[in-house]
């Protein structure tokens, strides 16, 4: 970033920001994110800055014809461009804030920031530190810990085997999660940055301790059966589902699941929307302490209050009680081998300002470092195989945004406790499940559409009142990952699963409109905004038709996925498949893969429960064997 590109930079954030945005802060904190990306990425943003420079440089009333040029563009690079900078841009805008201290656009649009209560009182997490050069012996090298890693780590450890545990991320005890969303930087993979390789769809993935179940909203929901018995056909292992039923149970009792004693005005829209409708709408169960009482709603950022389950709470504390440690901030950098085993991991743990040596020699290594990373891990350490880095799935996630003449204020109460299936199955065992997302103004001013600074304003000053229903679609047709370091993240909604993603859309504005919104936009560069008074049948079947002609290509409208799964299938046939139905990898006896990369397809339901009885199921075959 030189001094062209930051003052460039500059002039994008002024003309997209509100007013009342600290617009030189903002500029310059989007400024050191960019600074923060992968090179390949950083390339492309500050080639996108060259070509911004001129119209950047006009009046006010011009840079924003520009900008509006860019949103809607035929050539798909410029769509990208606009999208990029927009997401950064206004995160930053609405979502920055110094501690102790409130952001200027907050009381505009009605929102409390942090809360003031006091936060959980508990011992910490033990945490290892390494001397530079050291090496240390394991039974089981474990990488990562998120649902995957750290109930494996947890199992194992119970079982008397020590374990190291290596995570990349950084470590938060309940006492530093401040409540703050520009903090979620610190939590999310790339800083929250991560997208696919066309920026067509915004990638949230945890990257700290607890990985996605430190940050995630809290679902717990089971593996389908009918979807079991497929990953069964398509797995080749016929028991696999009903295999997984106990490690389901085992996961599910430790966690504590149930639904939330109540339901906030957010969720209750999908509740409401679906008995008007008479279609199917059911409590979601989560992990959650029992006397979470109001479920403050800021889980997104990690919970201050030591009440969700992630396993760093419910997990982990298993793998110091048995005399193993477990080092933050330590990046695997490769697995060592001798011929076809493993014998070591090679990590580089960050302390301070250091970089530390540490070598993990152990007789497993299990890789659970999520689908982005698992594939680059094994690569770089010379395990290869035809299939790894394929078959990735995403959940592609639309959504809309639905007004109500009420405040709704999605940011307070215990988030995403409600969902419906009344729009799911609707091809075999594919569709889109409606949910609602816990929306603070980050994230809310990123994704709504800007058309103008004006408009973009008007529709926050709005957003206490707004309740935002998503289709999650299960996708059938994956994507892939680049095995390099950069993991590019190549993934197109397909027609099939767009046509999915679309009905789902359409779903959740019934729901929307049945439960009593005024109106409802979705998230298009040029929004679609209805009033209720015209959701008649025949205007449904206009609207849908209209989705259908704009389709799904990349950037016309705002995509999520927060569920990342394939990338090294399990499976019966090596031809087939990465790793085998135990774990293993094929031709390596010791290294495992135990996170959402083994699944064989989607799970068309959030996918942290599936993960854990994966997991739990991988240690107890390996635990089974004889040495």
């Amino acid at each position: 970033m030189n001094t062209r590109r930051r003052a460039t930079l500059r002039n994008v954030v002024a003309t997209l920001a509100p007013p009342d945005a600290r617009i030189e802060r903002v500029a310059a904190l989007a400024s050191d994110a960019i600074d923060g990306l992968t090179p390949r990425r950083r390339a492309d943003v500050g080639r996108l800055l060259d070509l911004l420079w001129l119209p950047m440089k006009a009046g006010a009333s011009a840079r924003s014809a520009a900008l509006r040029s860019f949103a809607d563009a035929p050539i798909p690079q410029m769509r990208a461009g606009f999208a990029a900078l927009k997401r950064l841009s206004l995160f930053l805008a609405y979502g920055e804030s110094e501690s102790g201290q409130s952001n200027p656009t907050w009381s505009r649009i009605g929102y409390p920031g942090p809360r003031s209560d006091a936060h959980a009182i508990g011992p910490p997490l033990p945490l290892a530190t390494a001397r530079d050069g050291e090496h240390v012996r394991a039974d089981f090298a474990v990488i990562g810990s998120g649902a995957g890693g750290g109930v494996i780590a947890s199992t194992l450890a119970r079982a008397g085997k020590r374990v190291v545990v290596l995570e990349a991320g950084d470590a938060f005890q309940p006492r530093d999660f401040t409540q703050r969303e520009i903090t979620t930087s610190q939590l999310y993979l790339d800083a929250g940055l991560t997208a696919t390789h066309d920026v067509g769809i915004a990638i949230l993935a945890g990257a700290t301790v607890g990985g996605g179940t430190a940050v995630n909203w809290c679902t717990s929901l089971m593996l389908p059966e009918r979807i079991a018995r497929e990953w069964e056909k398509q797995s080749g292992i016929a028991s696999l589902g009903d295999e997984l039923a106990p490690h389901f149970d085992a996961v599910r009792a430790r966690l504590g699941v149930a639904p939330a004693a109540h339901h906030n005005a957010n969720n209750a829209v999908i509740l409401e929307g679906a008995r008007a409708l008479g279609v199917h709408a059911d409590a979601s169960p989560r992990n959650a302490a029992a006397d979470c009482g109001d479920g403050c709603g800021y889980c997104a950022f990690g919970c201050a209050y030591g009440k969700k389950h992630s396993t760093a709470y419910a997990f982990l504390p298993d793998v110091a009680r048995n005399g193993g440690a477990l080092y933050a901030n330590a990046r695997a950098v490769r697995i060592e081998t001798n011929g076809r085993r493993a014998t070591a991991v090679l990590a580089q743990q960050r302390v301070g300002d250091d970089a530390r040596s540490l070598r993990v020699h152990a007789d497993v290594v299990v890789v659970a470092a999520g689908s982005l990373r698992t594939p680059g891990i094994l690569a770089r350490s010379g395990i290869a195989h035809p299939l790894l880095g394929k078959r990735l799935f995403l959940h592609p996630v639309a959504a809309c945004v639905a007004e109500f003449e009420r405040r709704i204020e999605p940011w307070i109460g215990p988030m995403q406790t409600a969902f419906s299936d009344a729009y799911n199955y609707r091809s075999g065992n594919y569709g889109a499940k409606i949910e609602v997302a816990p929306v603070h103004p980050g994230l809310a001013a990123s994704a709504v559409p800007w058309c103008s600074r004006v408009q973009h304003a008007e529709l926050m000053e709005r957003i206490a009142n707004v309740a935002t229903l998503f289709a999650l679609t299960r996708d059938r047709d994956p994507g892939s990952i680049d095995l390099d370091d950069e993991a590019y993240v190549r993934y197109r909604v397909s027609r099939y699963d767009g046509e999915n993603l679309l009905a789902g859309l359409v779903g959740a504005f019934d729901i929307a409109f049945a439960s009593g919104a005024a109106r409802a936009t979705t998230l298009h560069a040029k929004p679609l905004e209805v009033r209720r008074e015209r959701w008649t049948a025949r205007f449904r079947c206009g609207f849908s038709e209209r989705l259908r002609s704009i389709g799904v290509a990349p950037n016309r409208q705002t995509l999520f996925s927060a569920h990342q799964m394939g990338t090294a299938a399990m499976g019966a046939d090596p031809k087939r498949s990465v790793v085998d139905p135990s774990g293993r990898i094929w031709g390596y006896a010791n290294v495992l893969v135990a996170d959402a990369s083994v699944f064989p397809q989607s799970s068309g339901v959030n996918p942290m429960l599936t993960i854990m009885a994966m997991a739990s199921r991988i240690a107890s075959k390996h635990l089974e064997q004889k040495p």
